[in-house]
């Protein structure tokens, strides 16, 4: 049975359920062109349809990921240690928190649940299936800015303490969507048949 994949909030599909296969991005595309969208956010990646390349795809991913929240997670330090200077204190606990949040995220983009690897190696991925993750990692790569943008309210927040709590339950719920968005790739390969 296949579902619909369910919307977060700002329209992003989340992963589908388990068993389900489709299609994540409402126009139809082939392999090259969802391949060609991923590779733009990722330089030097060759894709998963090569077996003994899909570990080395799926690690470029993360890491792509990783560095691009590392910078984010840099820019909260930043605004800490600019509050801390100035001597207001009263949300910089808050802020560490979120940071602690977004560092436990980036642990996750970068060391890859060895269970959904050996997994992802040994399925049989068809076109239908190659062209779904594509477009569910493209969807995902481009649901990263929304870091920078969340980033940047927390630090033009600066010592409005209720603008700042604002600032910083969007960007908790951010990191909740995209860390349960990221987990649900899993899902796009239950029931696939090993070889």
């Amino acid at each position: 049975m296949e579902t619909n994949p369910t919307p977060l909030p700002g329209g992003t599909p989340t992963a589908a359920a388990p068993g389900a296969v489709e299609s994540l991005i409402g126009h139809p595309a082939t392999v090259g062109e969802a391949l060609n969208n991923l590779a733009m956010h990722i330089p030097g990646f060759a894709g998963y349809k090569a077996t003994e390349d899909r570990r080395i795809a799926d690690r470029q991913l993360r890491a792509v990921i990783g560095e691009r929240l590392s910078k984010v997670k840099d820019r909260l330090d930043r605004v800490i240690d600019s509050l801390s200077r100035s001597g207001n204190l009263d949300t910089v606990a808050l802020i560490d928190q979120s940071g602690r949040k977004l560092e436990r995220l980036i642990d996750r983009m970068r060391f890859a649940d060895y269970g959904f690897a050996a997994v992802f190696d040994r399925v049989q991925i068809g076109e239908a299936q190659l062209l779904n993750l594509y477009q569910y990692d493209a969807t995902i790569m481009s649901d990263v800015p929304q870091f920078d943008g969340a980033a940047g309210a927390i630090e033009t927040a600066g010592t409005d303490n209720e603008k700042m709590r604002a600032a910083l339950a969007a960007f908790d719920a951010l990191v909740d969507e995209f860390g349960e968005r990221f987990e649900g790739r899993q899902h796009l390969f239950d029931g696939l048949a090993a070889p």
